[in-house]
């Protein structure tokens, strides 16, 4: 269980960073899959092991998003070079997985004859919606919430319970950050002052909207997979490819003074992330 542990801090630490995906981190680490299924059987039958692994997976995740927020908020995501080097890992580990998600839709054509031209839209509209993603971002469109700050209103508590919705449907889906979801919001910086903070009644609210979100997703993703998995990958390609244009659109916004320390550097941890991402698929296939 050590193992699922360890793997839910990795993916707690990709659901802070604003557009990396927590669902593509679990795709590579080989454990999507058993994420859904284990959580859609959980609501019909209690099986003891996939209450096991979906606790130990939680408690990584919850760590991350609790004690390792404040860490990468002070030390990491400094809005310089080291939250760049940081970005430039993630888009290595990330590219590394789009050819391996080429590889699985390439076995799965063989026993799933879909439409060829539906999947080549579906991930042109993955695509495309992170791009809509990054332009909202991009012309400061997002939702003012100034005028949200009493936090003790109603509208207040729909707006954390919004974001935590949304966040939560956003990260179990391959491509997509719930944190650039909450960026385009504009309500990114709030929840993580709230959590940073530990306020625990807007925690709890935000805690549950989120599991709400991921529960209706994870059954939505479970019916997909099931009848139409090569159409699945072909969109969660599209929103993965998309991403990492955002990824890098977010390097050029960051307060850098190009050097060649920080070329070297962010050389060194994409092709780092590429190499991860390579061990990770052998581990997979063995």
């Amino acid at each position: 269980m050590l193992s699922v542990y360890i793997k839910g801090l990795l993916i707690g630490i990709a659901n802070i960073i604003p557009g990396v995906s927590g669902g593509t981190l679990a795709l590579i680490l080989g454990i999507y899959y058993k994420i859904i299924y284990s959580c859609s059987s959980l609501i019909k039958v209690r099986d003891s092991k996939n209450i096991t692994f979906l606790a130990t997976l939680s408690l990584g995740i919850l760590t991350s998003i609790i004690i390792l927020s404040k860490v990468l908020k002070s030390y990491i995501l400094d809005g310089g070079i080291r939250e760049a080097c940081l970005t430039m890992f993630f888009i290595g580990l990330i590219i590394g997985s789009i050819f391996n998600i080429k590889k699985e839709i390439k076995i799965k054509e063989i026993t799933n004859k879909d439409n060829n031209t539906m999947k080549y839209y579906l991930f042109l509209i993955g695509f495309l919606s992170i791009l809509s993603l990054l332009f909202i971002r991009s012309y400061n469109l997002s939702f003012d919430i100034s005028k949200y700050q009493d936090t003790k209103s109603i509208e207040y508590y729909l707006l954390i319970t919004s974001s935590g919705l949304i966040s939560g449907s956003a990260m179990i889906l391959p491509g997509i950050s719930g944190s650039l979801l909450l960026l385009s919001l504009g309500t990114y910086k709030e929840i993580i002052s709230i959590v940073s903070h530990l306020d625990i009644k807007l925690c709890i609210i935000f805690g549950i909207s989120t599991i709400i979100g991921t529960g209706i997703t994870i059954l939505i993703i479970k019916k997909t997979i099931d009848k139409h998995l090569v159409k699945f990958l072909y969109l969660s390609s599209g929103l993965i490819s998309g991403s990492i244009l955002q990824m890098l659109f977010s390097i050029t916004n960051l307060n850098l003074k190009p050097s060649l320390i920080f070329l070297i550097g962010s050389f060194i941890l994409f092709i780092a992330g590429l190499q991860i991402s390579k061990m990770l698929e052998n581990i997979k296939g063995n």
